[in-house]
């Protein structure tokens, strides 16, 4: 890679507009996230990185302050300076390392997580939360009936979102909230592109049934089954 200090203006790519400091703000932080800007690095003092952007200092500044709250970099004497990775995902919220990961690594984590999350709704979910995604299963067989796409992406995201709140674990549940955008977004995207279109969304509400059936009949072990397959299948 080229080194970052001679091609910082070219990553960023920005103009000059209203919410300046947000918009540096989000550029450097998915290169640092990359490894485009890597760990050590220095930026250039406010003056030259100024001129390169056509921005006001007030604007850099205020980029740098959100990222050094954020953690990815660290301000003194030497300068502003990128963290360590471990550094940073101790101190960045987990939403915003999953916006920057690789599709690969994000069904990993995604099956990890969502396999859990239904064995354990299978084990802890009162009676009245069965009623809840029942309920979610029957708003998805009409948005089926009506072929509303969007809102199937939507009750797609709440069934999911359900499951997790089931398992009564706030780390679990605070997890999924970190990925149930991105999900949504990956649902709606694939929905688009899908020739077959109807026997997908017959296959999705089919899935949600299985995986429904295996948390009301407490089975911990069919539960996160069919929640591998459902992820598996539509990630294909």
């Amino acid at each position: 890679m080229s080194n970052p200090i001679h091609q910082l203006q070219d990553l960023l790519n920005v103009r000059p507009q209203k919410n300046m400091s947000d918009m540096i703000y989000e550029k450097i932080s998915q290169l640092i996230q990359t490894g485009e800007i890597p760990e050590g690095y220095i930026f250039p003092n406010e003056s030259v990185l100024c001129e390169q952007l056509s921005i006001g200092r007030s604007t850099i500044r205020e980029a740098y302050k959100g990222l050094e709250l954020s953690g990815y970099v660290t301000r003194s004497k030497r300068g502003t300076i990128v963290n360590s990775y471990s550094a940073i995902l101790q101190a960045t919220p987990l939403k915003s390392v999953i916006q920057g990961t690789s599709q690969e690594n994000f069904l990993e984590f995604r099956l990890m997580l969502e396999g859990q999350n239904a064995a354990l709704a299978a084990e802890r979910a009162a009676p009245e939360e069965y009623k809840q995604l029942q309920l979610i299963q029957e708003q998805l067989i009409n948005a089926q009936q009506e072929n509303n796409y969007e809102q199937i992406a939507i009750l797609d995201r709440s069934f999911h979102e359900a499951i997790a709140a089931y398992t009564h674990n706030p780390l679990m549940i605070t997890a999924m909230a970190a990925i149930a955008e991105t999900c949504e977004i990956q649902t709606r995207e694939a929905l688009s592109k899908i020739s077959v279109l109807s026997e997908t969304i017959e296959k999705i509400v089919s899935m949600h049934q299985a995986i429904l059936d295996a948390i009301r009949n407490q089975s911990p072990a069919e539960a996160m089954t069919d929640m591998l397959n459902h992820i598996a299948d539509i990630s294909d």
